[in-house]
């Protein structure tokens, strides 16, 4: 139970991580003034190009993905449910983050149902490589 528990921990955390750092290499690609205050992050969203945006969804699909996959590889049993338990999680923190930012609102309905998806997969393709034994 308690490696369950650690293993979908691990994958939320390593999740956040990943779109926390692929959030700052967006802003460094995209936008010219590196330092920019967080009071002023809202105007940046809102006058941000829409490249910003897509490269943002592939990283936040991407960071689905390894949470998926990490929790799957740590799990004992049920690997694809607690790689869901995963994005479900992840659903919850990008619904909470789309209230504070004001992304625009065709982003918000893209991301929100990309993380069960892609944490599924995740999750699949650790099974899948358990069972042709290329995983202990």
């Amino acid at each position: 139970m308690f490696r369950n528990i650690l293993s979908v921990s691990t994958g939320v955390i390593i999740s956040i991580i990943e779109i926390l750092f692929s959030i700052k290499f967006i802003k460094k690609w995209f936008i010219q003034t590196q330092s920019i205050p967080i009071k002023k992050l809202k105007n940046v969203l809102v006058e941000a190009p829409t490249e910003f945006f897509l490269v943002m969804i592939f990283f936040y699909a991407f960071s689905a993905l390894l949470g998926g996959t990490i929790t799957a590889f740590f799990a004992r049993n049920a690997k694809k449910a607690y790689a869901m338990l995963t994005g479900f999680i992840l659903f919850f923190i990008a619904l909470f983050h789309g209230f504070f930012y004001p992304f625009p609102l065709w982003f918000k309905i893209v991301i929100l149902p990309l993380f069960f998806p892609f944490s599924y997969l995740g999750g699949n393709f650790i099974e899948f490589l358990q069972r042709k034994k290329w995983i202990n």
